[in-house]
C-alpha cells in the first residue's frame, strides 16, 4: 500500500511528496501574480517576470499553467470568490434579524473593505477586461453571480416585492452594475472617499430601488 501511494504522490524530498511540493509552486504563483496584477498590471507580466517574482523557474510555470491568462483567470475567480463567500456569511448569519438596513450596510461595509485593497481592485476592475472572449466570459459570469447574490439578499430582506423571475435579474444586475461602477471610480480616484461614504451612497440606492418596488407590488 505504502509503495502505491508513493507511486501517485511521487517521491518524497525534505519531509514533502511530490504533489504537496507541485501545489506549493502553484500558490506561489498565484501569489505572484496576484501582486503583479494589482502593481504592474497583467499585460506587463511576462513568464520571466512572474517566475522572478515567484522565485520558481520557467520549468515550474508551465508544471502549473499553460499561458499567464490562467494565471491571470485563477487570480480574478479567487478574488471574486474570496469576497462573495464573506457577503454570503453575513447574509446567512444575519447579525441584524430585525433590522433590515443595518443588514444591508453591514454587506455593503464587507465588500467595499474588500475591494479598499488596491491590487484587488485593479485585477477585478481593470486588468480583465477586454483579455480575451473566454476572460470576458468569466467576467461576466461573475458579475451576474454578483447580482444573484444581491438577489438572495435582497429577498430575504423584502419579501414582499413582486417582480417577474426576469425582472428582478434585470434590477439585481443594475445594482451591481452601479455598485460595480462607484467602485471603479473609488480606485480609479484613490479611494479618496471615506468607505462609509461609499457604504452610504450604495445603501441610499439599494433602499430607494426596493421601497419603490415595494410600493408598486402593494
Amino acid at each position: 500500500m505504502k509503495k502505491s501511494q508513493d507511486a501517485l504522490n511521487g517521491r518524497t524530498y525534505a519531509g514533502e511528496a511530490q504533489a504537496e511540493r507541485q501545489a506549493k509552486r502553484h500558490q506561489k504563483f498565484i501569489e505572484a501574480g496576484h501582486e503583479l496584477f494589482g502593481t504592474i498590471g497583467f499585460r506587463q507580466t511576462t513568464v520571466r517576470v512572474i517566475c522572478k517574482q515567484a522565485e520558481l523557474t520557467d520549468r515550474y510555470f508551465y508544471e502549473s499553467f499553460s499561458s499567464m491568462e490562467d494565471v491571470l483567470v485563477v487570480v480574478y475567480e479567487q478574488a471574486i470568490q474570496e469576497i462573495q463567500s464573506k457577503i454570503l456569511g453575513a447574509i446567512q448569519n444575519n447579525d441584524y434579524k430585525d433590522d433590515v438596513d443595518a443588514l444591508i450596510r453591514q454587506v455593503l461595509d464587507i465588500f467595499f473593505q474588500a475591494v479598499e485593497c488596491p491590487k484587488t481592485a485593479r485585477i477585478i476592475w481593470l486588468e480583465v477586461l477586454g483579455v480575451s472572449p473566454r476572460v470576458d466570459l468569466i467576467y461576466n459570469h461573475a458579475i451576474r453571480s454578483f447580482a444573484a447574490l444581491f438577489l438572495q439578499l435582497s429577498l430575504s430582506v423584502y419579501p414582499n416585492i413582486q417582480l417577474s423571475n426576469a425582472e428582478r435579474d434585470v434590477v439585481a444586475i443594475g445594482i451591481v452594475g452601479a455598485i460595480s461602477q462607484s467602485t471603479m471610480a473609488w480606485l480609479l480616484n484613490d479611494y479618496q472617499l471615506e468607505r462609509q461614504i461609499m457604504v452610504s451612497s450604495m445603501f441610499h440606492i439599494i433602499k430607494g430601488t426596493s421601497s419603490q418596488l415595494i410600493l408598486n407590488s402593494q
